[in-house]
């Protein structure tokens, strides 16, 4: 199976900007696959395959001729001469959209790139799937699983076991990485200091600690950290440079890229294990950053997370920049939300007057709102900071439009729509469809105000005020919504916002949601629609296409409408003033 990556849209934008574009990161992360199928048109050369490689290294322009069109070079480290016969080949040609490299040694191929191709390619980083990716590759969503299981595509690909999977993967590519990067002589006690640095996963990091229980110096132990960091197996989280840091902690955190190569390291051979182990919570938090990583990669752009610890102990988990404002991040492994849990972000907040959101992550599966902020599922994370950043964006458009000296009517109306009735409506449907029944949804929204649907059969609305109209309409026992439901008859479900202090002030003005129902081979798929007629630039529909209602990816669904209702006010508006 073949899953969709997020980064895919940023990939061949960037092609089209661009010479060349350069995929970095772990082996097996699915840069191949994510390159080949991007770009199907180009010629495809691995440079692992010792022929191509020592074609390239002894005869580069003839190589070249074999690619002269573009082509996509994979593992492009492996001849890192190369890359300037492909920059002066490039040159030559003067055109974007011509090469597509990749390589999993990040040092030095970044050092190979900003000395050849400086300002000729867009460095792109792709790690092994998100959770929502895993879930579309047909991964369990148990937090367990996915602890023990981690994200590498292969393992979901073939059905593999995944301690089989990271022996493997340890024995073939960290060691041979290692070696290529630099001479290891004793090798049991590089093994001996990874499994070590698995065992540190989510803490500060005390070289001179790591290298005494390794049994070398904190020289040797920073080496064998760097080298783990340029395979792309670890990194390091440093503290957030805050105006307080006399009172900080200065060392980083250490993390692993992925969470289950670190459990197979630590030695979990069996999902039950993670239910009670000491190291869970450690896990839980590597998995949450890593994730929030992954959403700055898959959008394009390097890390700009940190965490917060001062020397009295007050910590905030992760903390990431969104333009001048941070977002802080509490992290808690269990299924049960602590009373507490805002407790510490509420103390840094005081003190670091740039965080304007707080939000928290746990082990359950059911969002609140809590008066000091939001509190989501830890399947939700990706999807709710896309959806923050999205709304922080619309928020700072229509402040600078505001901020023109307009007389601000027009930007007024947009601002009510979006403030007090998008994002609100946003809501309401982050929490309807949390249900898995449809029965219950439409019940739920019955219940919730009058509503109508339609059935395309007919073109006659009729009115729902009550559950026996809704039974009437899928049968007593919803056996029958299969039928009803077909693509080419569904159920369109809307529900309408009149507005108040609209410029028109007509009766007829509102703003419409509406859910739009089919049901076919791959089960139920819903078409969400915002339609806002008090404006008329706003009128046309905004759509997002979500499949199989029993797993509905609600942050993605509303962060989606969001960045929709934000590109069409940029398109509309942004040369009105």
């Amino acid at each position: 199976m073949i899953v969709n990556r997020l980064i895919a849209l940023h990939l061949t934008k960037a092609f089209e900007q661009f010479p060349f574009v350069t995929v970095t990161g772990p082996r097996q992360s699915g840069k191949t696959t994510l390159c080949r199928s991007s770009f199907p048109e180009l010629k495809y050369v691995n440079l692992e395959t010792p022929d191509q490689r020592e074609f390239a290294k002894t005869d580069p322009r003839g190589f070249l001729k074999q690619v002269d069109d573009g082509a996509i070079i994979d593992e492009v480290q492996r001849v890192p001469e190369l890359v300037s016969y492909l920059q002066v080949h490039a040159d030559e040609r003067n055109r974007n959209g011509q090469f597509v490299l990749t390589g999993s040694q990040h040092f030095g191929l970044s050092r190979t790139i900003t000395q050849s191709l400086s300002g000729r390619t867009r460095m792109l980083s792709l790690l092994p799937y998100t959770i929502g990716e895993r879930r579309s590759a047909g991964g369990s969503n148990v937090l367990e699983e996915i602890l023990y299981t981690g994200f590498y595509p292969r393992i979901f690909d073939q059905n593999l076991e995944p301690s089989e999977v990271y022996a493997d993967y340890y024995s073939t590519y960290i060691e041979r990485d290692v070696r290529q990067l630099t001479e290891i002589r004793n090798v049991s006690n590089f093994e001996r200091f990874v499994r070590l640095c698995a065992g540190r996963v989510g803490q500060i990091t005390d070289l001179v600690k790591l290298g005494s229980d390794t049994g070398v110096s904190h020289t040797t132990a920073r080496n064998w950290l760097d080298i783990l960091e340029a395979s792309f197996i670890v990194f390091r989280l440093y503290p957030y440079s805050s105006s307080l840091r006399r009172q900080m902690v200065k060392s980083p955190k250490l993390f692993f890229y992925d969470v289950g190569l670190a459990s197979y390291l630590i030695g979990i051979e069996q999902v039950d294990q993670l239910v009670t182990h000491p190291l869970r919570g450690a896990l839980f938090e590597n998995m949450i950053v890593v994730e929030a990583l992954k959403y700055r990669f898959n959008s394009g752009r390097r890390s700009n997370l940190a965490f917060f610890r001062d020397k009295r102990g007050l910590e905030c988990d992760l903390l990431l920049e969104m333009g001048t404002d941070l977002t802080a991040v509490e992290i808690k492994s269990g299924a049960t939300i602590p009373s507490n849990i805002f407790t510490s972000l509420n103390k840094i907040s005081k003190l670091e007057s740039k965080i304007s959101t707080k939000f928290a992550v746990y082990g359950g599966d059911q969002r609140q709102h809590r008066s000091d902020g939001l509190v989501v599922p830890y399947d939700e994370i990706y999807d709710e900071l896309n959806r923050l950043e999205v709304d922080k964006k619309i928020t700072k458009f229509v402040h600078e439009k505001h901020s023109t000296g307009s007389d601000g009517t027009l930007i007024e109306i947009i601002e009510m729509v979006i403030n007090k009735y998008a994002r609100p409506i946003i809501r309401e449907i982050q929490e309807i469809l949390k249900g898995p029944d449809l029965m219950q949804v439409f019940i739920h929204f019955n219940q919730r105000s009058q509503l109508r649907f339609k059935n395309h059969r007919s073109d006659n609305f009729h009115f729902v005020d009550h559950r026996e109209s809704v039974k009437e309409f899928f049968g007593e026992s919803g056996l029958n919504i299969k039928n009803q439901l077909s693509p080419e008859h569904p159920l369109l479900l809307v529900n309408e916002f009149p507005l108040k202090g609209s410029r028109t002030n007509k009766s007829t003005d509102k703003f419409v949601v509406g859910i739009n129902w089919t049901f076919d081979d791959r089960g139920f798929t819903q078409t969400i629609e915002i339609d806002g007629h008090v404006i008329d630039e706003l009128s046309d529909r905004i759509v997002y296409q979500e499949a199989d209602i029993k797993k509905p990816e609600v942050s993605r669904i509303c962060a989606n409408i969001s960045q929709a209702i934000l590109n069409r006010l940029e398109r509309q508006y942004a040369d009105m003033f």
